[in-house]
């Protein structure tokens, strides 16, 4: 399954991308049949969800997931990480009811919090607990899940957690650290499936990219590695990544490469996404541009990917 992963106004205009390309792009997806909404966590975007899916009359399908971010940092004050001051019970309710009242919907169908698992030890956890208890007795939330931003041996103990329902982390081809969740009966929301941009082929050295995108954050080794990595799967999709040349580093690598006689992918990005979805995960790119949602609704029909394709990939990746 795919869906609409981190809708943001805000990141979408940091990449050169106005919000009526946003808004086309959502109207799009959902007429599409794209069933899940992952909301980045600013107003504007939960505003923008809310309205695309009472538009379409698709509250009864369209699954809206919120996040409730952690306290902000205030300048001056030192900032500890324990669960009263970075996820306090009060807050997470104003958070979720704003979400609520912003978006207009009847009740917020999935809402995340951003949790750790030393917090479960916490003498604050229970009344963590409790509040979103309340919050579904009400109607305002119908479920909770888990965002896990830092993945250890314990992580796993969120599955057994009866009131969250689905946990949100950071899967791809790269970074398979969330695998030993995938074996579990909880549902896993893959975030950057596609690595931020690294394997769709589209980031590299000497890239365009817009003034104010956030990715101008990597450094040029990170931009080499994505490069490499578009190189090497490059040899599995019909259409070359368009960094896969773009240092010489990715050079080499497309050149050793060997297509075999059949490929089962025309992009990289559709082999990247098929990857997740394989694995049993709920696949979340980001579909700011319109031009980018039919690819994503295809690679989510697509067949699984051969266990021959899968060794060589993961082989590739090692």
């Amino acid at each position: 399954m795919v869906g609409c992963g981190d809708l943001s106004l805000a990141i979408a205009a940091n990449r050169g991308i106005d919000a009526r390309e946003v808004d086309r792009t959502l109207q799009h997806a959902i007429e599409l049949g794209l069933t899940l909404v992952e909301v980045h966590p600013e107003p504007d975007a939960e505003r923008l969800a809310g309205e695309a899916i009472r538009s379409q009359r698709a509250r009864d399908r369209v699954l809206v997931a919120i996040t409730v971010p952690l306290v902000p940092p205030r300048p001056g004050v030192a900032r500890r990480d324990v669960l009263p001051e970075l996820l306090p019970a009060r807050y997470v309710q104003d958070t979720a009811e704003a979400a609520l009242r912003t978006t207009r919907l009847d009740a917020l169908p999935l809402a995340f919090l951003p949790l750790r698992s030393a917090w479960r030890e916490s003498t604050a956890w229970p009344e963590l607990v409790g509040t979103c208890d309340r919050l579904v007795r009400e109607g305002k939330v119908l479920a909770w899940g888990a965002r896990l931003d830092e993945l250890d041996e314990t992580s796993i103990g969120f599955t057994t957690e009866p009131w969250i329902a689905a946990i949100s982390v950071v899967y791809n081809l790269i970074d398979r650290k969330a695998e030993p969740l995938l074996a579990t009966k909880t549902p896993i929301l893959a975030r950057q499936p596609l690595a931020g941009g690294a394997l769709a082929g589209i980031l590299g050295p000497g890239m365009k990219r817009s003034p104010r995108d956030d990715r101008h954050e990597l450094t040029p080794e990170e931009l080499e590695d994505a490069a490499v990595t578009a190189a090497r799967l490059a040899c599995e999709v019909s259409h070359e990544p368009a960094c896969a040349r773009s240092c010489e580093a990715s050079r080499k690598v497309l050149d050793l490469g060997k297509r075999p006689d059949h490929v089962e992918a025309q992009t990289a990005a559709e082999l990247a996404l098929r990857f997740v979805i394989d694995r049993g995960a709920i696949a979340l790119p980001r579909l700011h541009r319109h031009a980018n949602v039919m690819p994503a609704v295809i690679a989510a029909m697509a067949p699984p990917l051969s266990p021959a394709l899968l060794a060589r990939i993961l082989v590739g990746k090692s």
